[in-house]
Parts: C-alpha cells; structure tokens; sequence
C-alpha cells in the first residue's frame, strides 16, 4: 500500500494556520525547494501521521488536520481523515471505495464496522484515543493495511549519524519493536545475518561498491576503543587494498550514512512487505558522484520492489540526478505551502524535457509554476 494523496492544515483560520495544498504522490518522490519552504515540515508531516496510526505517538497536537487517500495493490483506495485539536481527537474518518467503515466525532462517539457481525455498530471513546489503532484482525481486517503501512514507515534524517554513535549490547534480544528505529542499524545488521546469512552481507556489501566504496567485509566485534562492563559489539568494514578492519566509530560521516542507509533498506526490502521510506535531506556529507550514485541506487530498489520512496533536498546536483517525473516542488505562500509535480502539472513538466536546460533551471527559473492549473 502506498501514500497516494495527502492534505494537511493546522490552526485554520487563526493568523497562524500553515496548511500543505492536496498533494499527490507516485511511488518515487524527490521533494525540492528553497530553504524554509517547507521540505522538512512536509517529511515530518507524514512522519508523523505515521506515527499516530501505529500508536507510537499520541494524539496531542494542537491541532492537525489530515485527509488522505492510500492506494492498495489491488487498486483499491482507502481515504483518511483525522482532526485532532487541543490534544483530543475531533473527527477520525475511514472510507473504502466509498463505503464508510469508521466515524466519529469529538464527542468520542461514533460508528465502526465489524466483519464478524457484518454491520456498522456503536462506540464510545475516549477523545484522547485514536480508533484507527485498534488491533484486531478479526473484528476490524480494514485496520490493517493502515497498521502495517505505518508500521513498515521508515524515516531517515541523512544529516544526522544514523546509528553511528551507537553499539549493540552482545545478548540485546532482537525484537521487532525496536527494528525500526534508524539508530538501531547495527540490531537491524545483526538480523539480516540470522535471518538471511551471507546473502545479506554481500548484498550491503555489492551496494556500498556502487556507490563508489569498496569493501571486502563487513561484520560485527567487540569495539576495540571501548571498554564497558557489558558486552558490546560494533560494526565493522574491511575496505580493498586495506590491512585492518575500521571501527564504526572510525569511518567518515558520510560513508557511515550511506552504509547505514543501505543496511537499512535491504533489510526492509528482503522482508518483501510494503513499506514508505522517507528520507530528508538526501546526500547530505556525500561528495557529488557518491550522492549521485545512492540517489540511483535507491531508486532502482524502489522501482524493484513494493517500497515507496520519499526523499527531499536542496542540492542542485542531486536534482540535475534525477528525472522530473519523480519530482514534487514545493513553494512556499504566505499560510502553508503547496506541491507542483508530475501528476498536476504534467503538461509543462513534459514540455521542459526539451529546452535543452538542466534539471535546475526548471526549478530555480520557475518554470514548474506555469504549468499548475
């Protein structure tokens, strides 16, 4: 299932109010725009949508305003709208090819659909509670793509160390809790050996030499500049053409990055489950030819796969990288921001293919704002 659609608006009306314009997605996204436009706001947005549905989060927000649509395999659609204001939920709606299966209001009462009794029946929740969190496959089967799309939700914030600051204590159980928090790539590496043996290994390893670094090995060890009462273990590569292995801790920022996130996402893509993966400024601490080739990199994956890919970025070379068709620019206005892409303005996305220009004249000579009806 994927993120088809979304509209987002927070204190409408008030002198405050931010809102992102209705918004569609394809399955490889590259979010551009000027600095304090919007890009990181719009991540965080679906972060956090995310995060609400699978119960991570609370409803306690201010206020949020989201209408969405997500699109099954089958084709089928499924449209979500939740409002939340003053840390309490005010309306939570689902719709499924036109057949309500959830409402309520603020008061907390409503209506939910139940496959065992075949028919909508009463409820009373309390305001503070999201009934779209509610497991249980038996009595409500509709709730679970919902759960396992936002479950299966990914966030990487590239300018950030993605795990290399932390080791994995030696007897850690590998929970599934934990598997998707991105400071946790060296529990994430760990499963991938157990679970699919050198394949794993050499698959990280076969991506890390596309990209332009070349490693022999990769495993995990006792960290060799930490001494703990505890036993830890730290990741470690062994690059061509170098004698010793080099400590997580010792790889440059940027290599950690892009190791981190391929661990990461052949993971998630050997599970062969639907997932979104998300991630913020893209490239950022890489040279231009490696951030190039791991923009190329993932989105081959994703077109290979049922992952749906988000990315955001700034970088004039990292768009001069990558086709306009999976472009989303986003502009700032005066209460919010809205999105021109492929799916709204297609017609003057198409013509600029052949001015002869680079990627970055379409956006930094406004040419996309022509082509929004």
């Amino acid at each position: 299932m994927v993120l088809e659609s979304i509209k987002y608006v927070q204190f409408k009306g008030a002198k405050n109010e931010w809102s992102l314009a209705h918004t569609n997605l394809g399955q490889i996204n590259l979010v551009v725009g000027q600095n304090a436009s919007g890009k990181t706001r719009t991540v965080n947005i679906i972060s956090n949508l995310a995060k609400l549905i699978s119960g991570k989060i609370k409803p306690s927000f201010l206020s949020s305003d989201y209408s969405v649509i997500f699109r099954q395999e089958n084709g089928v659609k499924i449209k979500y709208n939740l409002v939340i204001s003053n840390k309490e939920v005010y309306k939570e709606e689902l719709i499924i090819e036109d057949k309500v299966f959830l409402k309520r209001g603020k008061d907390g009462k409503g209506k939910i659909y139940t496959s065992q009794l075949k028919k909508m029946v009463d409820f009373k929740s309390p305001n503070t509670e999201m009934i779209s969190t509610r497991h249980d496959s038996l009595q409500y089967p509709f709730l679970v793509d919902l759960h396992t799309w936002s479950s299966n939700m990914n966030v990487y914030l590239f300018g950030t160390p993605l795990g290399q600051n932390t080791l994995l204590i030696s007897d850690d159980k590998l929970n599934d809790q934990k598997i998707n928090e991105v400071e946790n790539v060296l529990r994430i590496f760990k499963k991938g050996k157990e679970e699919y043996g050198i394949k794993f290994s050499r698959r990280v390893i076969k991506d890390m030499e596309a990209i332009g670094y070349k490693i022999k090995s990769i495993d995990l060890d006792k960290p060799n500049n930490v001494v703990a009462n505890i036993g830890l273990l730290a990741l470690y590569v062994q690059e061509q053409g170098v004698g010793e292995s080099i400590n997580q801790m010792d790889i440059s920022q940027g290599m950690f990055r892009a190791l981190s996130l391929i661990i990461q996402i052949n993971y998630f893509s050997l599970l062969s489950k639907s997932s979104c993966i998300v991630i913020d400024d893209i490239g950022e601490g890489l040279d231009f030819e490696r951030s190039t080739k791991l923009i190329q990199l993932l989105i081959k994956k994703a077109e290979e796969s049922s992952v749906q890919l988000i990315m955001s970025t700034n970088d004039r070379f990292v768009m001069n990288n990558v086709p306009l068709k999976y472009w989303s620019i986003i502009q700032r206005e005066s209460k919010g921001s809205k999105i021109y892409n492929y799916q709204n303005s297609k017609k003057i996305f198409d013509e600029f293919e052949f001015t002869g220009l680079n990627n970055f004249d379409f956006f930094a000579k406004k040419f996309f704002e022509k082509g929004l009806n």
